[in-house]
């Protein structure tokens, strides 16, 4: 590999240095350059730019060291976004669908920071990604309503460097590159306990004001709100529940499938984790919840006869037998607790107030680590921690009491 200096003149007028190698391929034998920016303008420069030369040809030297193993089918000059479809089209077959759409989103958006440019895969640094993070976190979303940029969360750019890492990861194993450059780069931000997500704790009262308002304004949420409330499921555990999941015998409920959306909606038989397939306790209210919604679903079977459509034997439907979109359930839910006065309430969080009405009943940590489905205890411990701050910080403080034996001397 050898270096020489170039002068480029700017439209600015002002002339700059260049470094031009010219190197070997070593897959094609072919002859090629590689013209870098010195950054250093002609006028008194020439020593320094030719000092400059040296550590490029050092820096570059991979670009003629052949790998010991390398995937001769992708050119090595492919691009970062031609290679990053390239790992995402491998990956489709190992992901669900529902985890693949979300990739997909998340790539999308890297490459559309990237392609304007779309460097070289090889010629990607550090320094390129620390910047895209940086502004990820500063420019990363478009405002719906004012349409201007905005901060993305840091936990959306960690998922983007994640995604990065990989990429470079397969790209160093397909011989394309030597080193992960994605590997010393740091996303800045907030620490996990910083943005952890935030608990919502209601009462067993406020959660019987919420069923019994529901029930009068939205009877199509009914069951979906006690189950959330009182079982602690989450949305895609809600609608995936099956008629064949329920033993009115044996009292059970089994929690083993699920329906997710994020482009499309995707029904599987699996939970989010291993740990989320577990058989519940069919108490004897929700026995009579499920009984009341089969009744129904009975006499909209006959009704529409040869046109119903729950085929599947979904348990929350359409009175013709159509799944619900689950984005649908969860806005028309928020028009709900907005209409109710209590907007902060979210589906979801129905999730926190089963867990601490559990709490509150003296359920141990590995019991409710079951219900719930976590995959282990820290994440219930989490929930535990987050409820007896805020109880400690609600109720009256036993301290009020021990120390009335000393009030008279503040009198």
């Amino acid at each position: 590999m050898t270096g020489t200096l170039q002068i480029k003149q700017l439209q600015s007028g002002k002339s700059y240095y260049y470094v031009r190698l010219s190197y070997k391929d070593p897959r094609t034998a072919e002859w090629k350059t590689k013209t870098l920016a010195t950054k250093l303008e002609v006028k008194n420069n020439k020593r320094k730019a030719e000092a400059m030369i040296q550590p490029f040809i050092e820096q570059y030297s991979y670009l003629e060291d052949l790998p010991a193993v390398y995937n001769t089918a992708i050119c090595p000059d492919i691009t970062l976004c031609d290679y990053i479809d390239l790992w995402l089209n491998d990956k489709r077959h190992d992901l669900k669908m529902s985890t693949y759409e979300a990739y997909t989103y998340r790539v999308n958006c890297i490459k559309a920071y990237f392609q304007n440019k779309n460097p070289k895969l090889v010629d990607v640094t550090p320094k390129m990604l620390d910047t895209f993070f940086k502004y990820s976190l500063k420019y990363g979303k478009v405002n719906q309503k004012t349409k201007e940029r905005e901060p993305l969360a840091v936990r959306s750019v960690r998922s983007y460097k994640s995604i990065l890492y990989s990429v470079f990861a397969q790209a160093s194993i397909d011989g394309l590159v030597k080193v992960n450059p994605v590997a010393n780069v740091t996303v800045h931000g907030k620490k996990n306990r910083e943005y952890s997500e935030e608990m919502l704790f209601m009462t067993e009262e406020e959660i019987s004001d919420l069923i019994h308002f529901i029930s009068e304004r939205y009877p199509r949420l009914l069951g979906i709100t006690f189950i959330g409330a009182y079982y602690g499921l989450r949305r895609s555990e809600i609608l995936g529940l099956k008629w064949s999941a329920v033993d009115f015998t044996k009292k059970t409920i089994t929690i083993n499938h699920t329906v997710v959306r994020v482009k499309t909606t995707n029904a599987d038989d699996t939970t989010k984790t291993q740990a989320g397939k577990r058989v519940l306790n069919l108490f004897p209210t929700a026995e009579k919840c499920l009984l009341k919604i089969k009744q129904e679903q009975e006499m909209y079977s006959h009704f529409f006869k040869s046109d119903y459509q729950n085929t599947e034997g979904y348990i929350f439907t359409w009175e013709d037998g159509r799944s619900y979109d689950p984005n649908y359930i969860s806005n028309l839910f928020q028009r709900a607790t907005k209409e109710f006065g209590r907007p902060e309430i979210t589906l979801h969080k129905l999730r926190h107030s089963c867990a601490s009405m559990l709490i509150n009943k003296g359920w141990d940590i590995k019991k409710l680590q079951y219900w719930l489905g976590h995959t282990d205890t820290q994440t219930t411990m989490n929930i535990y921690a987050h409820f007896n701050r805020q109880r400690l910080n609600t109720s009256d403080n036993d301290l009020t009491e021990i120390s009335l034996a000393t009030a008279e001397l503040f009198a």
